[in-house]
């Protein structure tokens, strides 16, 4: 059992946000975006008493879109939880009958599921929000008789437990007694009966040993014992020096992990540790909770569900970058939110999930395998349905209909020809209309697979970035990072990732994601044949022309070298190759100078990016298309 849909309306900065959750979903963005709202909406929903106040919603918890809005006239917080099979009899028999009275059976896909919905409305009777729970059918609408006793939700969360890890995660408090994973892990520890008394026995006789080796010990305790003199009542009472723990629990309560990073290198508390490895311990302290302790708490079939924020916190990017698998690893479903580009490297591109906040609230954008929209059931859609099985499928229940991949202008038309006289096809149409937009971002496991190959190096940058860039190779970058700065837009500073689409994939690829994501993006090309093919290559993506055009722009004067050339920098040009080690460039013919700069990209490109620094001059000579395009980044939207 995992959570596979959650529903959240107006929960602090999200107004609506419907999000399709997998085992391991990695959620990035700016702080402040909404990405802990989304993990506190889940734990509040599994984790709370029936209808108790002091749930955790406050006033503050309901949306406001304006200063002057008063949450005690909205609608309320709602957040839905869907759990789903992954395939028909996946949920064993003990869970199902367990969870009779609430699980229900999808009819088309032959899949059990459960939909939870937690809400909190203002209720003037009781002059407060008032929070409630209540299960819901495959319509969404509430279930009711048994289904809505409070039983079966203890039994529900029994089986969906969720722990929160916060970024701020102190070890000392994680790795106390009190702690909801250490705490427990000691507290479960059975000591046979006999090793116990033989504890205890050894534990005194060291107290003793250790009280004799200083007379002065002794004496502290007799003063001490005056305390049992002045609040004696018929027998007086006597102190004693305990300089070892009472009893094994007492022990026990007091292990603490020792570690050390080198076989030569002395033990060390982990409180005196660095706070990267600190925070380290306490996610797999989570490991060993689940590993050894919750079939034993909750059920034997509990699927935990870890909310866990900033899971590289302190860590060094090598780390990072290794810490996904570790973390992709554990037990159970993980929610996480990031801020590190080095983690998100490894993170599949399905599980990304990109969180901004907008004048609606928080949106999130991800690469979605299929697109979904509600229509009514008729004879000429299921036959249609039934012709293009490996793309399209219709749930009767909810009146959904999906469809796995692009939906093709002919498929399109056919799909409003099933509602050509329905009496509300007009809106039927719209909604098909949006289901065709939305379906062109569809971006195939092929291409994805090719970028998880060839753009891992710049993955984590580019989601954390405002807008794109896209050239076409390695100097390129170089060139415009150093003429950037020298315009004085640092690209960097204004959150502007550059990409250099060569080397790690295909422009059109890059169009398409950011297109997917949100992104804003421009592009400048060599005025060559492949230079044109890249810009066809991005409208045969179903970009509108003038959007392309807009966006796009190509060096008037050939390839890179051609243009430089042409602006009049074939002595800045000469110099640099001279600085490469090429001693005869300053007297080269034209021909050779071009073939030499075609085979020295990378080595010219950096010397001019140098010369730049400092030289607004030289600025004013680069590439126009250059010049336009970082002015154009300002206002990009």
């Amino acid at each position: 059992m995992r959570v596979t849909e959650l529903r959240i309306q107006n929960f602090r900065s999200i107004k609506n946000l419907n999000l399709e959750l997998g085992k391991t979903t990695v959620f990035i963005g700016p702080n402040n975006s909404g990405k802990t709202a989304i993990l506190d909406a889940v734990r509040i929903a599994l984790t709370r008493k029936w209808g108790q106040r002091g749930t955790g919603f406050t006033e503050y918890d309901i949306h406001l879109a304006t200063e002057s809005d008063d949450p005690k006239v909205s609608p309320g917080v709602s957040i839905e939880i869907r759990t789903e099979e992954e395939q028909p009899g996946e949920w064993p028999d003990e869970l199902q009958q367990d969870l009779d009275d609430i699980s229900q059976l999808d009819a088309v896909t032959g899949k059990s599921f459960i939909t939870l919905r937690a809400s909190c409305v203002w209720n003037a009777a009781d002059a407060a929000f008032l929070p409630a729970w209540e299960f819901l059918n495959a319509a969404r609408a509430p279930l009711v008789g048994r289904s809505g006793r409070r039983v079966n939700l203890e039994r529900f969360w029994q089986y969906l437990p969720v722990f929160y890890l916060g970024a701020l995660r102190d070890a000392d408090d994680e790795f106390s007694s009190r702690s909801q994973f250490w705490g427990r892990l000691l507290k479960a520890m059975e000591i046979p009966s006999a090793l116990e008394a033989r504890v205890q026995r050894l534990l005194d006789i060291l107290n003793r040993k250790l009280l004799q080796a200083d007379p002065r010990l002794a004496q502290v305790a007799d003063v001490l014992s005056g305390a049992t003199r002045v609040a004696a009542r018929d027998r007086a009472g006597s102190v004693d020096l305990r300089l070892v723990p009472l009893k094994s629990w007492d022990l026990l309560s007091k292990a603490e992990i020792i570690l050390r990073n080198e076989p030569d290198w002395p033990w060390l508390p982990l409180q005196r540790h660095g706070q990267g490895v600190q925070s380290l311990s306490v996610v797999f302290l989570f490991q060993a909770f689940v590993e050894h302790l919750l079939a034993e708490l909750y059920e034997e079939h509990s699927v935990p569900v870890l909310a866990l924020e900033e899971p590289e916190t302190h860590l060094h990017p090598q780390a990072a970058r290794t810490l996904w698998a570790h973390v992709n690893e554990l037990p159970g479903q993980k929610i996480i939110t990031t801020h590190s580009p080095y983690f998100v490297q490894h993170v599949p591109f399905r599980d990304i999930r990109l969180v901004r906040l907008t004048e609606d609230g928080t949106e999130v954008r991800w690469l979605p395998p299929s697109f979904s929209v509600q229509v009514p059931d008729n004879a000429e859609l299921a036959a249609l349905v039934g012709n293009n099985a490996q793309l399209l499928d219709f749930d009767t229940a909810t009146q959904t209909l999906t469809v796995g991949g692009k939906l093709e202008e002919p498929l399109y038309r056919d799909l409003l020809t099933c509602y050509g006289i329905h009496a509300d096809r007009a809106v039927i149409s719209g909604v098909l209309h949006d289901l065709k937009d939305r379906s062109q971002q569809f971006i195939s496991d092929d291409e994805l697979k090719a970028l998880e190959t060839y753009a891992r190096r710049i993955r984590g940058e580019i989601f954390f970035a405002h807008r794109w860039f896209i050239v076409e190779g390695q100097a390129e970058y170089l060139i415009v990072h150093a003429l950037a700065r020298e315009l004085d837009y640092d690209l960097d500073e204004h959150g502007v990732s550059l990409i250099d689409a060569m080397n790690n994939g295909n422009p059109a690829t890059f169009a398409a994601l950011a297109r997917a994501f949100g992104i804003p993006w421009c592009a400048v090309f060599d005025g060559d044949q492949a230079g044109n093919q890249y810009i066809q290559s991005i409208k045969d993506r179903d970009f509108d022309d003038a959007y392309v055009d807009q966006r796009c722009a190509v060096h008037p004067n050939g390839d890179l070298e051609g243009q430089l050339l042409a602006d009049g920098l074939e002595p800045e040009l000469r110099t640099a190759l001279n600085n490469t080690g090429q001693a005869d460039a300053m007297t080269i013919d034209r021909p050779t100078l071009e073939l030499r700069l075609g085979n020295s990209k990378v080595h010219y490109a950096a010397e001019l990016a140098a010369m730049l620094r400092g030289n607004p001059e030289l600025a004013a000579r680069m590439p126009q298309t250059f010049r336009d395009a970082i002015g154009g980044l300002r206002g990009l939207a």
